[in-house]
């Protein structure tokens, strides 16, 4: 596991710092405000070869690259002050690494360029009858004369309504038992349908909403990984996806930490400053500790990741978790901090608590969570055994 950040990625990580507080953070409160999204700073986002660091994960590449761009992604939430833009970087960080580590060499040449130079992506799992549950999904490839025609419907999927290219979890029924499948289709392909965004409650800067996949033809070149084993691709994408988690939230608290110490440092009760009374401490400690172990479980699981170890599913899972989970309770006593100030829609500090419910569901549920770290804590007992003296 890396304990620490080489040179190099000391300075990816202060150069995309400065990226997102002179580029992002301007203008975070009017996309909040607005629910919209500036593709303009998406191109520039692109521009300064944020996505380029992942490719070098591309098969035979360098094997500390993905340590580089959680380095720049690291660095680029910490003073974004937009974690709707964060979570759309998350999304489409999560097709690229589903094309590099199992897209074919055909795939990679076509997609990939457009993918790093502005073009938006998105991955579509969840469905509105069963969520992000895949023994429910309905969405299917039926086999016709000349490849497959994809039909079903996704719901509230992050960039969804401005993708230009999306990720698809499906079936192949007639490939029996084993038949789930990811297929690639693009805008304005025939059949593809694109709703409009949601008015969020959070998260507000990220579109997310609904894909219509009408008749879509596809064909296999259209298969990543191979037909009926999208399952196994998919648990390594979750891995992915859910440490980003971890590395988000802890940028977006590291500024906000301050900023609270500021708060009752300066602020008055019962003729003490706040900072005096054990009861705030303990909520600024808990914030810490947040922090902390969102980041370095997320660590963990990168680190398990670059070495295919299946272990890092539940390192991922345990990231996810305790962000999550942190980061709600970490909203609320912020706003408890500011009394109304933090109430106050003008403070920004209230957007902590509006961003963070919706962590809870993103990624796969708490309760999801909670049950895919369990199964590897069955798996594990199962694999090494108690002896009979009580030693492991």
């Amino acid at each position: 596991m890396q304990l620490e950040w080489s040179q190099q990625q000391l300075e990816i990580r202060e150069r995309f710092r400065r990226f997102a507080r002179a580029e992002i953070a301007p203008g975070a409160v009017r996309r909040d405000r607005e629910g919209s999204f500036d593709h303009a700073l998406w191109k520039r986002l692109a521009d300064t070869g944020l996505w380029r660091l992942l490719r070098r994960r591309e098969p035979g590449g360098d094997p500390g690259a993905l340590w580089d761009f959680l380095a720049a992604f690291e660095g680029l939430s910490s003073t974004a002050e937009d974690f709707g833009l964060i979570m759309s970087v998350i999304a489409h960080a999560g097709l690229l690494e589903v094309l590099l580590q199992h897209g074919t060499e055909s795939q990679r040449r076509e997609q990939l360029p457009r993918l790093m130079s502005g073009s938006v992506g998105a991955t579509a799992a969840t469905e509105p009858g069963g969520g992000s549950h895949i023994a429910s999904l309905k969405t299917a490839a039926t086999p016709v004369e000349s490849g497959y025609v994809l039909t079903g419907d996704k719901v509230h999927i992050t960039n969804a309504p401005i993708a230009d290219d999306l990720l698809i979890v499906g079936r192949i029924p007639s490939l029996g038992r084993q038949d789930i499948t990811l297929f690639l289709v693009a805008r304005g392909q025939p059949g593809v349908v694109l709703g409009p965004g949601e008015d969020l409650l959070g998260q507000r800067s990220s579109p997310t909403g609904p894909i219509g996949l009408r008749d879509v033809r596809v064909t296999a070149a259209d298969f990543v990984g191979e037909p009926g084993h999208g399952l196994a691709t998919l648990y390594s994408f979750l891995s992915f996806d859910r440490l980003m988690y971890g590395i988000a939230v802890a940028g977006v608290l590291e500024p906000v930490i301050a900023r609270a110490m500021e708060r009752i440092s300066s602020r008055m009760a019962f003729g003490v400053p706040l900072a005096e009374h054990e009861y705030i401490q303990d909520k600024l400690v808990d914030m810490k500790l947040t922090m902390e172990t969102s980041r370095w479980l997320a660590y963990s699981a990168a680190s398990e990741l670059c070495k295919a170890n299946p272990a890092s599913s539940m390192q991922a899972s345990l990231a996810k978790l305790a962000a999550s989970e942190g980061m709600v309770r970490a909203g609320l006593e912020l706003i408890q901090l500011f009394g109304h100030e933090g109430y106050d829609r003008a403070s920004g500090i209230e957007r902590v608590l509006r961003d963070a419910t919706a962590l809870r569901l993103a990624g796969g549920t708490t309760e999801m969570q909670k049950k895919n770290i369990f199964k590897h804590l069955v798996r594990l007992r199962a694999q090494h055994p108690q002896r009979s003296d009580g030693e492991s």
